[in-house]
């Protein structure tokens, strides 16, 4: 696998209740019911930028909803306005970067997944907009995690398919590993896994994550301690990957292990990162046919035959704003970007072949794929323009 540590998302969010409303947000997220169609059903779904994107049916027409375990179910505000759903409560949301902003909730009549309808479900209305790599992905909303409580989903994304049942699918339990699970007022799920001699608990699977496994400072300390971890690398700047779209400022480590294992199933060549959640992402959860058997509350693992190459990176992330345009966000030290002299803050002209000064946007960037070699023209901090010939860092 090629890690080309272009784009970070992570929309792990938790809800909060403000006091008086109507309906209390521990009575709203209990809502839902749904109509069984048939024992199984599959919906070929869409991966972009290691995020699952499910088609949905809400009064007859199609929308593109992010599949995500680590948030509540949401729609747009766009969406919003066609429907005039009818407003529950108002609340508080508290995205992966820890920004806090107060939304609507509002109760969904039905929304259909395959043919599989879902009732009266209570959602919350977002800005995806906010965050500019989301705006990129193009959606209208997020399958969260009190609606996916309701059935039992596989996810397999060597074959794009998306499996709802009310059943369990049994070559999945029968060849795979078995990892039980906990769950919050939420209904995120919450796991154990083992890193070398370390057992960290109460880890969130988080499919609305394209990184990796994130960890606490604290965690990944431990594990530097104990020798479980190379040498990190470290990266700095600004970081945008929560649905709020606030930028928040970077210091992260980065470092891989081969003694990541779940029950007895060890998994080389896993990246771990510290991060304000500790979370197990899609970069992770993609490596294996996961079943979420809500009924016994277990996850079933069945790793993929499919080899991992030793990942590598271009060692910089881009972002955009209005007043920057499109600039470096952060940049990995030790890696040849950072020692070229890429820096944070630097306005981006060209990459590779997009000229974001003729017609090339950010969200070209963001479905742009690296090859070993990258080109760069950037505007230095003293205006000048300054180009660059990097590779890729192996990791």
């Amino acid at each position: 696998m090629r890690y080309h540590h272009k784009i970070l998302i992570c929309i792990c969010l938790t809800a909060l209740l403000i006091q008086g409303c109507s309906v209390q947000w521990t009575d709203a997220i209990k809502y839902g019911s749904v109509t069984k169609r048939s024992a199984t059903d599959i919906v070929n779904i869409d991966i972009r930028n290691k995020l699952i994107i499910v088609p949905i049916t809400i009064k007859g027409k199609e929308y593109r909803f992010l599949f995500d375990t680590g948030a509540p179910f949401s729609i747009s505000k766009k969406l919003q306005e066609r429907t005039n759903f009818k407003t529950l409560s108002k609340g508080n949301i508290i995205d992966s970067d820890y920004n806090k902003k107060k939304v609507n909730w509002v109760q969904v009549d039905s929304i259909k997944v395959g043919n599989v309808w879902f009732q009266n479900q209570t959602a919350f209305v977002g800005d995806f907009n906010a965050n500019p790599i989301m705006k990129c992905l193009g959606i209208d909303g997020i399958i969260g995690s009190n609606l996916i409580r309701q059935y039992n989903w596989t996810i397999d994304q060597e074959t794009n398919s998306l499996w709802l049942s009310n059943k369990t699918e049994t070559d999945t339990i029968s060849e795979g590993v078995v990892l039980p699970f906990k769950t919050d007022y939420q209904y995120n799920i919450f796991v154990d896994i083992n890193i070398g001699t370390a057992t960290i608990k109460n880890v969130l699977v988080d499919y609305g994550s394209n990184g990796s496994i994130a960890l606490s400072d604290d965690i990944f300390t431990l594990l530097e301690d104990k020798n479980i971890l190379s040498e990190p690398f470290i990266e700095r700047g600004i970081n945008q990957s929560g649905i709020i779209g606030t930028p928040v400022e970077l210091n992260r480590k980065i470092s891989y292990s081969d003694s990541v294992r779940i029950n007895n199933m060890r998994i080389k060549n896993v990246m771990l990162r510290t991060g304000k959640t500790v979370s197990l992402g899609n970069d992770f959860l993609s490596r294996f046919k996961v079943t979420i058997d809500w009924n016994s509350k277990n996850l079933y693992l069945l790793e993929s035959d499919k080899m991992r190459d030793k990942s590598s990176t271009a060692g910089f992330r881009l972002g955009y704003n209005l007043e920057k345009g499109i600039y470096v966000q952060s940049v990995m030290e030790k890696s040849d970007a950072y020692d070229k002299g890429i820096r944070p803050n630097m306005k981006v002209v060209k990459i590779d072949d997009l000229d974001f000064k003729n017609g090339s946007d950010f969200c070209d960037y963001v479905d742009h794929t690296f090859n070993d070699q990258i080109f760069l023209e950037l505007i230095n901090s003293k205006g000048v323009a300054v180009k660059y010939q990097i590779e890729k860092t192996l990791l």
